[in-house]
């Protein structure tokens, strides 16, 4: 591998030395052949290889140059001799000795006179300027396959290398073509596209270099400049318009300047286009790590926010096994507790214990068993009691023994109404902890869902909101359970636009979009959107509080949530004004939050009613409503704390579903009314409150036949003002939900 190495380097140096020897300083010198020379034997490239690439270009570059070859012969045989006698030679030692040998050379470049002789000492002053940016170039050419990004003064540095070998090669041209013009169009797209506007002055120092060894070279560089910036602004969009924008530049300026030729020329320039479009994305993306230290700076962020995510995942699934773990420690075989039968039964055994008729009263001791606790289930319920057998009918302990067994009963059933209360709070901790853990596991699945198109996406798509007069502050493309959803961030000027905004994402994606939740933020607006599939679902209300001078204490909610899903919510809090407002909006707010969270659907009602009662502390309740509609299947899930039935309109039809339950803040048990149903295109959903469906009763399904044709905001309206006609005995809300 090594000795592979080595020729390769040798082969490398070779051509170049074979490139730029053809570089001339008037008739007989050429200082940049003899430069890279001692910087590519100071670096480690063997000047056998590189002063034979001399020796070659300094014979067939027209008049063989006899001094350049004398010095290349030189230098090579006295640093070979230098390394046969001492351990190693120093740079300044070398570049001392190329002085020394084209020192010795002049006489065979100074044969024309004095202008000669000026000729060659300036040969020689740019020789060791040309060595020493060698030595520094060929050694930035390791760090090109390293992690850091190159600075701008290095890239100038290589560039200028680059510009250098061109001039080597500015003679290697065919009629209307140039291998050197065709090199520099395809070096000056690649850095505007990777550096922008930043890569002009990279590109005009290789065009300035060069443009001293072509026809015409004077305007090379002009020619250039405009050319790259006519790129730099078309690769803000893609590589098809880069290179559209340098050639349609360069034709116009040969067309107002009247030169068909002007360099590099045109077939040149659209060859070079050609092989830039034909680059693969791979190395823009290399070339933009090693020279644009901002593309790099993103990328380790990128790789960062990824390392961030996979740490963060894996901390979720140890709480989420943890959260399991714990729920373990709250499980307990159900057991049965005879305590009812084992305490009365010994407290009864205890006064028996000195009765003389014991053992004929207890000749059958389950049979005896038996008949006392037949007597204590009946004098429980308060019937009259008295000893039969085969108790002594006699029995002059009675009222005692039936005392002593009453009290031990009652305590027992109070000690086994404990054990279930403790037992239910146990089922309870489980369960929650159980679906903690879920929904642990579901967050930690979505960090570690791969970002897939989304980051080429977000650029695709800001750039064409920008190009739309559209400014958003932030922009970001996710897919949650594979569903792409968008979240824009906008300044708050910019409100007014939202429908232009929808309307241009959905173009700029190819795809419908739905908006999920537009809020105030940090000065702007967040927009939340997701793509659109199957049903969409509005929500329109009508509300009137009891007392004109107060607030009602309806409140009503919409929460929609990626992956196609929206929950409508309706609570009415116990009585009316501030309070009960208070009551419903922390109702819909409980139920939300836990959908937001992904908490399990069997779980978020139950925690809704316990969280209501700890907050109110038993003394505010209130009744909850609500539809979970899932748009892609049309499934929907009704949800009924104390609310009065829900009317399903389809086509010409009106259905009451009806759902019987406590309100929510009661007590611990309260249960929810749930159903399931299926809802199609063009249903609507009527909920409404007590203080409406009071007062309409079986009337509402009529009004609601009646209001068929109307839209959802009017038919709410419609239902209400019925309402109001027979009274305002409470709140009224009225909420219509339409699929379509």
């Amino acid at each position: 591998m090594l000795r592979v190495r080595f020729v390769l380097k040798g082969l490398g140096g070779f051509l170049l030395g074979a490139i730029l020897c053809r570089v001339r300083v008037g008739n007989s010198c050429a200082p940049l052949g003899l430069a890279f020379l001692a910087a590519g034997d100071i670096c480690g490239i063997s000047p056998l290889f590189t002063g034979a690439g001399v020796l070659l270009g300094a014979f067939l570059s027209g008049a063989p140059l006899w001094g350049v070859m004398i010095s290349a012969a030189l230098y090579v045989l006295t640093t070979r001799l230098m390394l046969a006698f001492l351990e190693d030679v120093t740079p300044t030692a070398r570049g001392l000795v190329l002085v020394l040998s084209e020192l010795a050379a002049l006489p065979f470049e100074v044969a024309g006179g004095w202008p000669s002789a000026a000729m060659a000492v300036l040969s020689l002053v740019l020789s060791l300027a040309a060595a020493v940016l060698f030595y520094v170039s060929l050694g930035l050419l390791p760090h090109l396959s390293g992690v850091y990004p190159l600075t701008d003064r290095e890239q100038l540095l290589l560039f200028a290398v680059v510009g250098l070998v061109l001039m080597g090669l500015g003679d290697v041209a065919l009629p209307g073509f140039s291998l050197p013009g065709l090199v520099l169009v395809v070096l000056v797209l690649v850095l505007m596209d990777v550096r922008g506007a930043f890569g002009l002055g990279p590109a005009v120092i290789m065009s300035a270099l060069l443009s001293l060894r072509v026809e015409e070279g004077a305007l090379l560089p002009g020619v250039m400049a405009l050319g790259a910036l006519a790129a730099a602004l078309g690769a803000g969009y893609n590589r098809g318009y880069a290179a559209g924008g340098f050639f349609l530049c360069l034709g116009l300026l040969a067309l107002v300047l009247q030169r068909p030729n002007l360099p590099p020329g045109l077939i040149s320039a659209a060859l070079g286009c050609g092989v830039y479009g034909l680059l693969p994305k791979d190395f823009f993306r290399r070339a933009a790590n090693r020279m644009d230290s901002r593309s790099l700076a993103l990328q380790n962020s990128r790789r960062s926010l990824m390392r961030l995510r996979e740490h963060t995942a894996k901390e979720v699934d140890q709480a989420a096994r943890l959260c399991m773990q714990l729920a373990a420690l709250f499980i307990e075989e159900p057991a049965e507790h005879p305590f009812a039968r084992t305490w009365p039964l010994g407290a009864a055994q205890r006064i028996c214990d000195g009765c003389e008729s014991r053992a004929l009263c207890q000749r059958d001791e389950a049979a005896f068993q038996k008949t006392l606790l037949t007597l204590l289930r009946a004098y429980d319920r308060g019937d009259p009691v008295r000893p039969f057998s085969p108790m002594d009918s006699h029995c002059r302990y009675f009222p005692q023994l039936l005392a002593v067994a009453y009290q031990a009963y009652n305590q027992a059933v109070a000690h086994e109404a404990g054990l279930r209360r403790g037992m239910e709070q146990l089922s309870f901790m489980n369960r929650q902890l159980c679906g903690l853990s879920a929904m642990l596991s579901l967050l930690s699945g979505r960090l570690k869902e791969p970002p897939r198109e989304a980051e080429e996406g977000e650029g695709a798509l800001l750039s064409f909101l920008l190009r739309r007069g559209l400014t958003p502050r932030a922009l970001d493309i996710s897919y949650p359970d594979g569903q792409l959803c968008l979240e824009l961030e906008l300044p708050k000027g910019e409100k007014q636009q939202l429908k232009a905004l929808k309307a241009a994402v959905e173009k700029g994606l190819r795809r419908p979009m739905r908006v999920l939740s537009i809020e105030s933020v940090n000065g702007g607006v967040r927009v939340q959107m997701e793509e659109r599939r199957g049903l969409r679902a509005r929500m329109a209300c009508a509300s009137l509080p009891e007392d004109e001078q107060q607030v009602s204490g309806d409140e009503t909610g919409e929460l929609r949530m990626a992956s196609g899903r929206v929950v409508f919510a309706v609570s009415d809090g116990m009585g009316s004004g501030e309070a009960a407002q208070r009551e419903s909006r922390a109702a819909i707010g409980l139920l939300f939050d836990q959908f937001r969270l992904g908490v399990e659907r069997e779980l978020i009602y139950e925690n809704v009613n316990r969280l209501l009662i700890a907050r109110g502390a038993g003394e505010m309740y209130a009744t909850l409503d609500a539809a979970s509609i899932d748009l892609i299947t049309g499934e929907a899930e009704m949800v009924k704390f104390g609310a009065p039935p829900t009317c399903l309109v389809r086509g010409g039809s009106v259905r009451l579903l009806f759902g019987e339950a406590l309100p929510c803040g009661i007590v611990d048990e309260a249960k929810p009314s749930v159903r399931r149903i299926r809802l199609k295109a063009h249903d609507r959903l009527v909920f409404c409150t007590d203080g409406v469906y009071d007062l309409m009763g079986k009337e509402l399904e009529g009004e609601l036949k009646g209001l068929l044709t109307a839209s959802p905001r009017s038919m709410a309206q419609g239902v209400l003002s019925a309402a109001m006609e027979r009274g305002r005995p409470d709140d009224m809300t009225v909420m219509v939900v339409e699929v379509a």
